[in-house]
């Protein structure tokens, strides 16, 4: 009884002094949290009891809202009924409170995040756009932790892409502002899980250590958040084939795990303890670790981490040449289908087809590989229409816009006509005024009519020659999208149909050999000639198609194709700044054809040793910058040195009404292509 008046007494006091400081990087409520969960357990009754008394004494309605905001979250997953109970009494204490209504809206988000994603997904919208019209750093954290659940929803529906775009776009830059390292720490390592996913495994790296830095900065830092960083930085290392690194990484997070209490952490830790011993083709420690994990997962009853354990564990069965288990478990997850992902179903469907294939179960096999096909097209479709919807809601934006544009002229019109009414006294006074000047003018436009008429004429050609520009630019439109569209049809084509007839050639190929046991050197040379001919149709695909274009956007893709031309005979380096998120389509794909015709120019003519691009964009220009050290050429003739490569150029900056400048000289090391195009801004 003592503790409770002591603990009691101290929050008013601190709660009086803390009300007086609204530049605090966490709200007054977080803070008494925290000071509660120093004396109480957080389970205790306690601990909700002290909170609910506070909230009796204090006088200030906002601050008792914010005291019923934590204890609605407290009980939401206790019992949800006395959560919302709370939630409301907030929303009633603290209704008259701009700010605090838009806190509400958060807390109701968190209330339905575990039951209902739409209605949490709206209402953590709400609150971001009601806290956005605050500049404190509270406001920029709350908004922070809203998008970074708005981000998981989106990764349970199997959308990483989109939860990359939110934590890159929303979550980083609002917790930077808000100065909290230890979420700051968590959303660079929920991007480097979504990279990793992705198999982006370089960029998932510099993310997890940007992670694993951020969380030693703090002074006191969270073992939880490092101990999830180092094994999420494992298994990263490990799908990057980079076994020493993962070791390393591995044996810091089983240090910290005597000091780590969060249950979902050890199961993580298992999962990837399992995957190293497994790459070190340790199986049985491999599958004692995985069973270690289950228990785990078992006893906190997480469907989702069940599954995927159990996916790593099959994994490890066919890597020890178990296909019948293997077999039995990926059936018996598929039919479970517990943690309704359809990213872990793709991934079962998948490795059935191929362990059917191994056991020479043809027909099973080409069953599960329909199966994995139709699954996986219908997620791609998701995606589309994902889009389909972004696209939609700009749209509404935009008419939206217009309407305020057009009520904004209509007030305009409105106090014109007013004004006009005043000055119609003035009008008639000066009526006799005008008609003298009428009539001076009259003359001077006798006098010069003849010189009118011939600017007339002159106005006349320059827009007929404005209408045959327009119409040129039309065409080479027309030219530009049917190319496009040609090219991606025709990789489509390639990828899909030739590339899966080849797939299949192969598959029977390799199928006939091993059932012959036939080890004929040139049916061996036959399913290397095809795996190379798949190899060369993709980058063949890509080049045609660029997926990073499609996924990622320009300025990943122009980093791609720079990977891609380098080589040991040719570096190339990219320089990017302010390349802006909202180009067009048909922008974004000519600027990737420019670059991508000027820099296959320079790695097959100029014979050059270094090869640099630079693109930058300021307001509604974009710049582009192709230089080499390779042997110049005369630029009189480059249509006849470069042929229909320049041409191309030439026609795209044309139809983005640009400018292009080669600067080159015959007999001398160097050529730079300097281009400038008008963009959306």
């Amino acid at each position: 009884m003592k503790i409770n008046i002591c603990i009691l007494c101290f929050l008013f006091f601190f709660l009086k002094v803390y009300a007086q400081s609204p530049a605090n990087k966490l709200n007054y409520a977080d803070s008494i949290t925290q000071v509660l969960k120093k004396q109480l357990p957080p389970s205790s009754k306690r601990f909700s009891d002290s909170l609910v008394n506070l909230a009796k004494q204090t006088k200030s309605d906002s601050l008792r809202a914010r005291v019923f905001f934590k204890l609605g979250f407290y009980w939401r997953d206790q019992n949800r009924t006395v959560a919302k109970k709370y939630l409301i009494a907030g929303f009633k204490c603290g209704a008259k409170y701009p700010y605090v209504k838009a806190v509400y809206y958060h807390y109701l988000g968190a209330y339905y995040y575990p039951v209902d994603a739409t209605k949490s997904e709206l209402n953590y919208i709400e609150a971001d756009k009601r806290l956005s019209k605050f500049n404190t750093d509270e406001a920029y954290f709350l908004r922070a932790k809203g998008w970074g659940n708005y981000a998981n929803l989106q990764q349970q529906k199997g959308d990483e892409l989109l939860m990359a775009e939110i934590l890159l776009n929303k979550c980083i830059p609002l917790i930077k502002k808000a100065g909290v390292n230890e979420f700051l720490a968590k959303y660079y390592e929920d991007l480097a899980t979504v990279f990793m996913n992705q198999k982006q495994y370089d960029k998932a790296e510099k993310y997890f250590l940007l992670a694993i830095a951020t969380v030693k900065k703090i002074e006191l830092w969270d073992v939880v958040h490092l101990y999830d960083a180092y094994i999420g930085a494992t298994e990263n290392y490990l799908y990057n084939n980079k076994i020493a690194e993962a070791k390393r990484t591995l044996e810091k997070a089983k240090n910290l795990m005597a000091k780590c209490n969060d249950s979902l952490s050890h199961t993580e830790y298992y999962l990837a303890e399992c995957i190293f011993y497994r790459e070190t083709k340790a199986y049985d420690k491999s599958l004692q670790s995985v069973n270690a994990g289950l228990k785990i997962a078992a006893k906190i009853n997480d469907e989702y981490q069940i599954e995927v354990l159990n996916i790593q564990k099959y994994k490890t069965l066919i890597s020890q040449g178990h296909y019948h288990q293997a077999v039995a478990l990926i059936e018996e997850l598929v039919r479970k289908n517990s943690s309704k992902s359809p990213t872990n179903m793709v991934a079962c469907f998948y490795d059935l087809s191929e362990v059917y294939d191994k056991m020479g179960n043809r027909n099973a096999a080409y069953v599960w590989l329909k199966k994995y096909s139709v699954l996986n097209d219908s997620l791609n479709k998701q995606e589309v229409l994902r889009k389909i919807n972004a696209l939609e809601i700009k749209f509404k934006t935009a008419e939206n816009e217009k309407t305020i544009m057009n009520l904004n002229a209509e007030n305009e019109k409105a106090k014109l006509i007013t004004r006009n009414s005043r000055l119609a006294n003035w009008l008639l006074a000066l009526i006799s005024l005008f008609l003298l000047i009428l009539a001076t003018v009259s003359w001077f436009f006798f006098r010069n009519s003849k010189k009118l008429a011939i600017q007339k004429d002159l106005n006349h050609q320059q827009d007929l020659k404005d209408i045959y520009s327009q119409q040129h630019i039309q065409l080479v439109e027309v030219m530009l999208n049917a190319k496009e569209d040609e090219q991606n049809r025709v990789a489509r084509d390639l990828h899909d149909g030739v590339g899966g007839m080849l797939a299949v050639s192969k598959m029977n190929l390799t199928h006939y050999i091993n059932e012959s046991k036939n080890n004929d050197a040139d049916l061996q040379n036959v399913t290397l000639h095809l795996e190379n001919t798949m190899k060369e149709l993709r980058r063949v695909a890509h080049n045609m198609m660029p997926e990073m274009l499609i996924r990622l956007g320009l300025e990943a893709s122009l980093r791609d194709l720079c990977e891609s031309i380098a080589s040991d005979k040719l570096k190339v380096e990219f320089q990017c700044l302010g390349i802006g998120n909202h180009l067009k389509s048909s922008e974004q794909i000519n600027i990737y054809r420019i670059v991508q015709e000027a820099m296959a120019n320079a790695a097959k003519h100029s014979e050059a040793k270094n090869l640099l691009l630079q693109c930058s964009q300021n307001k509604n220009i974009f710049f582009i910058t192709v230089e080499d050290d390779g042997k110049g050429f005369d630029t009189s003739h480059i249509d006849i040195v470069k042929g229909i490569g320049v041409r191309n150029i030439k026609s795209r900056v044309e139809y983005l009404k640009g400018k292009i400048e080669i600067l080159s000289q015959e007999n001398k090391p160097g050529t730079s292509i300097n281009i400038e195009l008008y963009v959306t801004a």
